[in-house]
């Protein structure tokens, strides 16, 4: 198996969320019943002829029916992205799902916070695999889905001086008046005022930071943003983190 056939993945409606996740029973239906897997996976897999392959995976399940969608970036002088969805069939072998699709035939090892692509004769690594892709956790509202690596969200502080930082990507239902359709972002939340900054960020004329980079800052200044409800993702964000 190449390089690029191992990278091939996916694309994901906005609202769709989907989790994965596994036990260590090996077993078809052990892993799809009692993990729970529906939701987006995201990593950064090796590429023979580029930097690397970003990857965004999303998993779920529709009348019984398991679907994937995949989205995948060579980055390179000119990146280029390609997208893809189909059937997901579940092994009889383990917890694994195969990919179904014209040109696609890759295997997902699926466990819990994260799945991995396997190669020909490859097996499990327990997520030390270059071809791992990791769980995101998602919030959606407002027209818009924040995406985030739980295993990256930082604390400092406590109670009403807490602050909580992240890199997260966020996807629009709609293109903005500013051109863009998604951006990728350091978030600082302030858990105590309720407001939240943007101290780098890059905006992109599509989905899943794909597309042109319109405009890059890695020393955004402007002033803190409030929270605009309940069902603003950044506050169903600091709802999950602050206080942890």
């Amino acid at each position: 198996m190449n390089n690029k056939n191992v990278a091939k993945i996916f694309v994901a409606a906005i609202g769709a969320v989907f989790v994965v996740a596994s036990t260590m029973t090996y077993g078809q239906d052990s892993t799809r019943t009692s993990v729970d897997w529906h939701g987006y996976y995201t990593g950064t897999v090796p590429c023979g002829s580029c930097s690397g392959i970003d990857t965004w995976l999303y998993l779920n399940e529709f009348d019984g029916k398991t679907k994937y969608n995949l989205v995948e970036t060579y980055q390179q002088d000119k990146p280029e992205t390609f997208r893809a969805s189909g059937r997901a069939k579940w092994q009889k072998d383990g917890p694994t799902l195969a990919l179904k699709g014209k040109d696609e035939n890759r295997v997902l090892f699926v466990s819990e916070g994260y799945v991995e692509f396997l190669g020909e004769g490859s097996k499990p690594s327990g997520g030390k695999s270059d071809y791992t892709l990791w769980k995101q956790d998602a919030y959606a509202g407002q027209g818009q889905q924040l995406l985030v690596n739980p295993r990256k969200v930082k604390t400092e502080g406590q109670s009403q001086a807490q602050r909580v930082s992240f890199t997260g990507l966020m996807n629009f239902e709609h293109v903005t008046e500013g051109g863009h359709k998604s951006l990728r972002a350091r978030y600082v939340i302030d858990c105590g005022k309720k407001t939240y900054e943007m101290p780098e960020i890059a905006y992109f004329a599509k989905d899943f930071a794909t597309g042109k980079k319109i405009h890059a800052m890695k020393n955004n200044d402007n002033p803190p943003q409030p929270f605009s409800g309940k069902e603003d993702v950044m506050a169903q964000a600091a709802a999950a983190y602050c206080g942890r």
